[in-house]
C-alpha cells in the first residue's frame, strides 16, 4: 500500500469520527463487550487480579470514540491514548472532560507510539493493533507495543480472523497481511490488516516478546455482518 493510500484511509476514519460526534455525540459511551469480560469476568482460562488496576498506567491504543475509557477510569486506571489524527484526539478529549475523566491523548500509530520506554503497566488494543502502516508489518507494531510496556506488563488485544467480514475479497500480501477492498462500512478500504487463522498462529507471531497467553474467539452475526475476532491477553517477557 502506498503512503498516500494510507493517508486516505486515515482521513476517512477521522472524518467518520468527526461526523459521529457532530450527529450523535452522546454524553455516555459504552465499552466493547470483550473488554468488559476480560477485565471483569472470571473464566477457566482467565482470571485477572483486579487489585492491580488501581493507579496502574494503561495505554488505550487506537481508542476511537473513547468508549472504553469510562470503564477504565471506574476501575482505577490512569489513562493515556493514541489515535491517528489530532481531530480524533481533540473530540475524545472534550468528551472525557465532560465526563470528568482525566486522560492524556497523543497522535501516533501502532508502530510509532509517542511515549517512553516501559511507561505502561497495561496496554489495551481494542480492534486496533492489527492495522499496519505502509512499508511495515505487524512485527513492527509488536516491537513498538513491547517497547512502551514494562516487563511483566499485560497486553490486552483483539485481532482480525482471516474469515471475518472485513476481509471478504481482501488482497493477500503475504505473511498473513491483507489489503482491504470490501469493507461494508467504507472506512478501511485500501488499509492493510494482519489477520490470523488460528490460536497457534497468534502465539507463533508474538511469543518472541510475550508469554502467558490466554486466547478466545468471538463470532457474531450482526444482522448480516459476520464478525470473527480473536481476543486475548499476554504478558511482556522480562
Amino acid at each position: 500500500m502506498a503512503e498516500n493510500d494510507q493517508e486516505a484511509v486515515e482521513l476517512t476514519i477521522a472524518e467518520h469520527y468527526a461526523d459521529f460526534y457532530s450527529r450523535r455525540n452522546p454524553t455516555k459511551v459504552y465499552p466493547v463487550e470483550f473488554v468488559v469480560r476480560t477485565l471483569l469476568g472470571t473464566y477457566p482460562n482467565l482470571k485477572l487480579d483486579r487489585a492491580a488496576y488501581r493507579d496502574a498506567r494503561i495505554l488505550d491504543l487506537g481508542f476511537g470514540d473513547g468508549r472504553n475509557m469510562p470503564l477504565l477510569h471506574d476501575l482505577g486506571f490512569k489513562i493515556c491514548g493514541v489515535e491517528i489524527s489530532q481531530e480524533i484526539c481533540r473530540l475524545t478529549h472534550t468528551r472525557m472532560e465532560r465526563l470528568g475523566i482525566p486522560v492524556r491523548l497523543e497522535t501516533g500509530t501502532n508502530s510509532n507510539i509517542p511515549f517512553d520506554d516501559e511507561e505502561f503497566d497495561f496496554i489495551l488494543a481494542c480492534h486496533a493493533c492489527y492495522y499496519v502502516s505502509p512499508g511495515e508489518n505487524f512485527a513492527d507494531n509488536l516491537r513498538e507495543i513491547a517497547r512502551v510496556l514494562r516487563p511483566g506488563g499485560r497486553f490486552i488485544f483483539s485481532l482480525a480472523k482471516t474469515d471475518s467480514f472485513v476481509l471478504k475479497d481482501a488482497v493477500p500480501l503475504g505473511n498473513g497481511h491483507y489489503q482491504i477492498t470490501e469493507d461494508p462500512y467504507g472506512l478501511r478500504n485500501d488499509g492493510v490488516f494482519r489477520a490470523f487463522a488460528s490460536r497457534q498462529e497468534i502465539v507463533d507471531e508474538m511469543e518472541a516478546r510475550f508469554s502467558d497467553f490466554a486466547l478466545g474467539l468471538c463470532e457474531n452475526d450482526f444482522y448480516g455482518v459476520y464478525e470473527k475476532v480473536w481476543i486475548g491477553t499476554c504478558l511482556k517477557k522480562g
